[in-house]
């Protein structure tokens, strides 16, 4: 569901940007392409992980691979939008072609983190490494396309990228409840729950950066005031995520290796102390933004072997 927002965001995006010129209309074109590539590397990633599923560890990573391939066409068409553009159309174009290829990624991590538990050794390092690299590509993606709206794109596509950009900001839970999972689990291997708590790092890291994002949005005068009120409530779902994983991690840190306790412990002061800079620095919210965020409700997601925050 939410990759389905952060493409219908995209889509919105240049919705209503007519291909008047034969540039423009290449550009669009182009985008399509973007779209085509990241499917066939949703389906590829879904075939992968039911062979990894079925212990088929070979023909998994071949899916893998050409997931992986597909998924690096997209990214490459997506760049080449980002270089060429000039004008504001050109501007909407690249940042949606750049939001579907973080929307992909932003499916993968949970998918990628969830069949850890299937594999070992050599699939195990390249799958967690994978789910690592694309949290961090998530999070580039947000900050390069902020930088396309503070260059100016037109009033409809600002508004479809304000949607790409918080859903892309924030609903995390899950994947951080996938990650945990793997951490306190006796499947995973110790080098692979180094790399898991890496990418939990990453996103807790990722997600402060995107919150200031959407702050500087929300205080731009340029943004239209439509789009206004979703920024407000993805900056506040950050604050909440962000007291979630804190939560999650402290109350499970104990059923981790003790090589890595103390590293998840640097991550959950992290997400404390970002969260209250959060809300201390709070952008003034715009006409129906709604209050102030308070103290998160813990999701009620069940950990493994049982509900986690049972006492």
């Amino acid at each position: 569901m939410k990759s389905k927002l952060i493409a219908i965001g995209a889509l919105a995006a240049v919705a209503a940007v007519a291909p008047a010129t034969t540039a423009s209309a290449h550009i669009d074109v182009a985008v399509t392409s973007v779209k085509a590539h990241t499917d066939r590397a949703d389906a590829g990633l879904d075939r992968a992980v039911a062979l990894f599923a079925r212990n088929a560890d070979k023909r998994g990573s071949r899916k893998l691979a050409r997931s992986r391939r597909e998924l690096g066409r997209a990214t490459a068409e997506a760049a080449k939008l980002r270089r060429t553009a000039k004008t504001r159309n050109q501007r909407a174009n690249a940042a949606r072609a750049t939001a579907l290829v973080a929307g992909q990624q932003d499916e993968n991590i949970e998918q990628l983190v969830g069949v850890l538990d299937e594999v070992s050794g050599r699939v195990e390092n390249t799958i967690a490494k994978t789910a690592l690299f694309d949290t961090r590509g998530r999070d580039k993606a947000i900050a390069i396309i902020t930088a396309l709206l503070d260059r100016g794109v037109p009033d409809k596509a600002a508004n479809g990228l304000a949607r790409a950009l918080a859903a892309l900001s924030t609903d995390r839970d899950d994947e951080i409840v996938a990650e945990v999972r793997a951490l306190v689990g006796d499947e995973v291997s110790l080098p692979g729950k180094r790399t898991v708590a890496r990418a939990v790092k990453a996103d807790v890291e990722g997600q402060s950066k995107a919150a200031a994002k959407l702050a500087e949005l929300i205080g731009d005068s340029d943004m239209p005031a439509a789009s206004k009120p979703g920024l407000q409530r993805a900056y506040d779902a950050v604050i909440a995520e962000h007291g979630s994983v804190a939560f999650i991690l402290a109350r499970l840190s104990d059923r981790m290796p003790a090589s890595i306790r103390s590293f998840v412990e640097q991550i959950i002061t992290q997400a404390r102390t970002d969260a209250q800079g959060m809300r201390e620095n709070r952008p003034t919210p715009p006409m129906g933004g709604g209050a102030p965020t308070t103290t998160p409700t813990p999701p009620a997601h069940p950990g493994p072997g049982g509900p986690p925050f049972a006492s």
